[in-house]
């Protein structure tokens, strides 16, 4: 599977290979600009158990952006939600974490990181709104936050809009496989 977003704020998105047990996935945010910021995420993980609800993997994750980007509606990003000292706007780390998959399909995901951060995140793509919107929301304790809607044109792409945190307000297409 793979998704790329083109929008006015940048291109984000994933790449997935798996099999019955297994998960290798990585997923990208790229910015326009630096104060928009790029990410990456790269994992994986099996799923445990005859309902395969529980994933434990491994990973990395590199975050990068400078100052000057959209305001957070939190506030200070300075410190996480567990009063841990962000370093998401130069992270380089290794993860170790678990995803459960919750009523609803929504993810929660809770994880480590090589430098002792937590992170927990919530969230969930492709909810249905009708036939063919779809809609997508996140939230995590880095303070970083998500929503957007994709309106399915055609079986391999869609017209897209979402708000991201890091690189604000965008508009674009999506091509999927």
């Amino acid at each position: 599977m793979a998704e790329n977003n083109f929008a006015t704020n940048g291109n984000e998105g994933q790449a997935m290979l798996g099999s019955t047990r297994w998960e290798i996935k990585t997923l990208w945010h790229l910015g326009y600009h630096a104060m928009h910021g790029y990410e990456s995420e790269t994992m994986v993980g099996r799923y445990i158990g005859e309902m395969q609800w529980l994933m434990p993997y491994v990973g990395f994750d590199y975050h990068y952006k400078i100052e000057g980007g959209p305001r957070n509606i939190f506030g200070s990003e300075t410190n996480n939600w567990f009063g841990q000292r962000s370093n998401k706007n130069d992270r380089k780390a290794a993860v170790v974490g678990v995803a459960y998959t919750l009523p609803m399909l929504f993810i929660a995901d809770m994880r480590v990181d090589s430098d002792g951060k937590f992170r927990f995140q919530l969230g969930r793509e492709d909810i249905p709104v009708s036939k063919r919107l779809r809609l997508a929301m996140m939230i995590n304790t880095d303070k970083e936050y998500m929503t957007g809607f994709r309106y399915i044109v055609g079986k391999n792409y869609g017209i897209t809009t979402h708000y991201d945190s890091d690189m604000g307000i965008g508009f674009g297409v999506s091509l999927n496989y």
